[in-house]
């Protein structure tokens, strides 16, 4: 299971460092993790050699030492000959400490002290270098980044460190900021010359800014600026774009790829969602720093450094949908490849689709055709189909489908699939997922189509050897091998730490704000939003239940539930067709998926509760729009 992780992001160091001296000969530095950034605060002056020689990458900078590096670097030269009591005359950085504070980037301390000599934490380094980005006028963008111990951050650096995180100037380590912590001087020479890929110091950006024309499938033409805004109001084309090392930093239309995972923050739904590598978004705008973006209908941002910017006319591929023999096919394009690289079929084609034509889709509800034109919207049955929904297969038909599909992977050859008729931790849970579904009313083929794709139908080392088929507790930066007494203590598990109280019920009933609609959906509602980083994750489990369908006769599909969606914000479900008594619950946002069990009662609808309750549940139907799902 590909989870949230809502401070993953953050664990991402800046991959490469552009900027590398000459270097006659190895020396202690030459392989160092921090080579770059040592060398570049060397070329300042910044960073000398001691008596023995040694430019001490290992050990920890002091605060003297790291004001001195910022404003030799920064080339601060107003003195207003600012004293600390602890800082002599004689004190080798008593000049840069002073031309740092008279800059604003170091105050000291209230007792007027500075304690030069001490190592700094890191929270003291986050502060001192958002004084830094302010001097040198760099945009901080919007950052609402928090780290697991956020508490322990003096409150009044909080912002500071939210900003350089969000820059890639400064990072944490699994979640953790540790704003006590000491930095080495190797790592504060990154951080600084990280500070300085931001601003136009050409001996670490070599590049300028530069309008190049798409011309012929081609990017053609150079002419340089000297900063970004520069040349943001010399645009006069909607075939020119901003690059910047040969990367484009702004167009006037196309898509964006993320480079690597990330957590976008969602101005739709206030709340971060997690986003594998490789996903395309709809681009909307970009300055020097940051990229708007709009995920599956979710509006947010992300740095510069973390996506692709990829004009529609310079495309070489792009994930899209098909009509294959009446079937909707979703193949995918590897941006670090170039080339398509895997496919899957989740349900019926929409009748829209004419076979032979590529169809393209943000949020895979609406579709448009090769030439951007929109030919309609289908929702996936399976897709869309709230968890409350009881199948039709009994326990015995599930278990024939398991080892039918059992039988069909093992013959492949395929050596993860070695010997799955006998070994898979699918066999025989037919009972049990009924028995689930029963009491905890939750249906029991969507906990088998989940358990199929999170756990390769049973054969994944976490279901072998830890009896965990949902990857429960294996979040993409940060696993934990917990191990379950049985396949079925980890279906409860799945049921009642993960789906119950925070992917079904609306609101989360432990606190958690994981319900965006009882279906598993995509990243524009469902458990897909917050439950995997995957943006068809949803469609891929969908698939999983379509293709179990096919075998067994299509049973669910041909006495099919009706689905509405939700069409008001703050929405009440009732106990009774009225508004007399208190509401069973609410839905905070509109578009919501339910299941409508009666049209006839008085204006209202009698829908199926998500949040689990023995009776009757009502929507006045003036609030739910009945939709027509592809089955």
């Amino acid at each position: 299971m590909r989870k949230l992780s809502i401070i993953a992001f953050l664990l991402t160091l800046v991959a490469s460092l552009l900027w590398q001296p000459q270097i006659a000969s190895a020396d202690e530095l030459t392989g160092h993790a921090h080579e770059t950034g040592l060398r570049y605060l060397i070329s300042k002056d910044a960073i000398v050699q001691d008596a023995n020689g040694s430019y001490r990458p290992n050990d920890n900078v002091t605060r003297g030492e790291f004001a001195s590096y910022l404003s030799k670097v920064l080339k601060l030269g107003a003195n207003d000959g600012k004293i600390f009591t602890d800082v002599p005359d004689t004190y080798m950085y008593l000049a840069d400490i002073q031309l740092a504070a008279t800059a604003g980037i170091i105050t000291g301390y209230a007792d007027g002290t500075f304690k030069p000599d001490a190592a700094i934490s890191r929270q003291h380094m986050a502060i001192m270098l958002e004084r830094a980005i302010d001097f040198l006028k760099i945009p901080k963008g919007t950052s609402s980044i928090t780290f697991k111990d956020n508490a322990a951050i003096i409150k009044d650096y909080r912002p500071a460190v939210a900003v350089g995180a969000h820059l890639g100037i400064i990072n944490g380590s699994n979640g953790y900021f540790m704003p006590e912590k000491n930095a080495t001087i190797g790592q504060a020479a990154t951080f600084i010359q990280r500070l300085m890929l931001l601003s136009d110091d050409s001996t670490v950006d070599t590049s300028t800014y530069a309008i190049k024309e798409i011309a012929n499938g081609a990017l053609v033409g150079n002419q340089g600026y000297s900063s970004f805004d520069a040349a943001d109001k010399a645009l006069t084309k909607n075939t020119q774009v901003i690059v910047q090392k040969d990367k484009i930093v702004k167009m006037t239309s196309g898509y964006v790829v993320t480079n690597n995972y990330v957590a976008l923050n969602s101005e739709t739904i206030k709340d971060q969602i997690s986003v594998a590598g490789n996903t395309e978004m709809e681009y909307i705008s970009s300055d020097a720093t940051q990229v708007k973006v709009q995920l599956a209908g979710q509006i947010g941002y992300l740095k510069q450094a973390d996506v692709t910017l990829i004009p529609f006319s310079l495309s070489k591929g792009r994930s899209y949908y098909s009509n294959e023999n009446g079937e909707i096919k979703h193949t995918l394009y590897d941006y670090n490849t170039n080339k398509y690289s895997s496919s899957y079929v989740y349900g019926k084609a929409p009748a829209f689709m004419k076979q032979g034509e590529k169809y393209f889709s943000w949020n895979g509800i609406y579709f448009t055709n090769g030439n951007g034109s929109s030919k309609g919207d289908a929702y996936n049955y399976y897709q869309f189909l709230p968890a409350r929904a009881t199948t039709q297969y009994t326990a015995e038909e599930l278990d024939a489908y398991i080892m039918n599909k059992l039988a069909e992977i093992e013959s492949t050859g395929i050596t993860l699939y070695k010997d799955a008729t006998t070994k898979s931790k699918l066999i025989g849970l037919g009972q049990t997922l009924k028995e689930v579904e029963a009491n905890s009313k939750i249906n029991a083929m969507l906990i088998l189509a989940l358990a199929q794709h999170e756990s390769a139908y049973g054969m994944s080392d976490h279901a072998q050897k830890l009896n965990n088929l949902f990857g429960l507790y294996v979040y993409d930066t940060n696993p934990l091998n917990k191990e379950f007494e049985s396949v079925a203590a980890n279906i409860n598990e799945l049921v009642e730490k993960f789906l119950q109280p925070n992917y079904i019920t609306p609101g989360g009933s432990s606190g958690r704000n994981y319900a965006n609609g009882a279906v598993v959906g995509s990243k524009a509602l469902g458990f897909n939003v917050k439950y995997a980083s995957d943006p068809y994750w949803g469609a891929k489990i969908a698939g999983h239940y379509y293709r179990a369908e096919k075998v067994l006769g299509f049973k669910d599909a041909n006495n099919p539930y009706t689905i509405g969606l939700t069409t008001s914000n703050g929405l009440n479900v009732r106990t009774d067709a009225s508004t007399s008594n208190s509401p069973l619950f609410t839905y905070a946002r509109s578009g919501m998926p339910v299941i409508v069990t009666n049209t006839g009662t008085n204006g209202w609808y009698e829908v199926l509760s998500d949040k689990l309750h023995s009776g009757t549940a009502y929507i006045s139907k003036d609030y739910i729009q009945v939709i027509n799902t592809v089955k």
